[in-house]
């Protein structure tokens, strides 16, 4: 600029300002204050951002962790979980005299757990549509069922001709020994169809919960008992779902399954 003017710098006015009036203070009190320092400041904000940021991701993580402890299954258990669902049971194929799976109770009856809130389910959308679904039986211990056959095979003796053998044979189809029935599992359910429209409700929207009709007239060669249109199994939606756009049993769509695991 010509004739020597400097241009009015506003930032230099008021530090100029700032330190006139610091030493006004200083000259009064006697003592020295501290420089303010603008790039200090910054450092500090930013080092409070970095806490911040911390703190929010140490939270996050600690929320992750507490969720991972509470549901700690792994892939392999999820898996063992699925395969359990569709396990079948009969005499090549026996469960444990001990085995008992983790039962809840619904309606006063005893079913597996993983199977509850489905059938929970199921039966409020029954009484809802007017068609209200009741239980006729689910789980039964090894004890109990075999009871049950020991009990038909008698009654099949004193009502028939049949020789011991024969006889055994003809229960066998519709009342397994114990540790051979679908009941042990605690997924299978009898259904009682006295009001008018359940059995119906329960045909068409079965699926919908996870349940199968267990024993087919079509399938009777392969499940080896008689049809029943009222014991229902619990084998998850996405199998249940499966199953009938197959056109496949229990036994049927499990050798299926295995098939489309084994390496090509």
């Amino acid at each position: 600029m010509s004739g020597g003017f400097t241009p009015f710098d506003k930032n230099s006015y008021r530090e100029s300002k700032r330190r006139r009036k610091q030493a006004l203070i200083e000259e009064r009190t006697g003592r020295i204050l501290p420089v303010s320092n603008p790039r200090r400041r910054y450092i500090a904000l930013a080092c409070v951002g970095v806490i911040l940021v911390a703190a929010i991701a140490f939270g996050i993580f600690s929320i992750l962790k507490s969720n991972q402890k509470s549901n700690p299954e792994t892939p392999e258990q999820i898996q063992a979980e699925s395969e359990m669902l569709l396990t079948v049971v009969d005499s090549a194929n026996p469960l444990d005299k001990d085995y008992v799976p983790d039962l809840e109770t619904v309606n006063g009856f005893r079913v597996n757990r993983d199977a509850l809130k489905p059938l929970e389910n199921l039966l409020k959308a029954s009484k809802e549509n007017g068609t209200e679904l009741k239980i006729k039986t689910a789980y039964v211990s090894y004890d109990e069922q075999e009871e049950r056959f020991q009990s038909e095979l008698k009654k099949m003796l004193q009502s028939s001709k049949y020789t011991t053998v024969r006889a055994e044979a003809e229960v066998l189809k519709t009342t397994p020994h114990g540790g051979q029935s679908e009941s042990q599992t605690g997924l299978l359910v009898e259904f009682d169809f006295s009001n008018s429209g359940s059995k119906a409700f329960l045909e068409r929207n079965c699926v919908e919960y996870g349940f199968v009709q267990r024993y087919t007239e079509s399938k009777t060669s392969v499940t080896r008992m008689n049809s029943s249109d009222s014991l229902y199994r619990y084998v998850g939606i996405e199998n249940a779902k499966r199953m009938r756009s197959y056109g496949m049993c229990l036994e049927e769509y499990k050798s299926y399954l295995q098939k489309q695991a084994i390496p090509k």
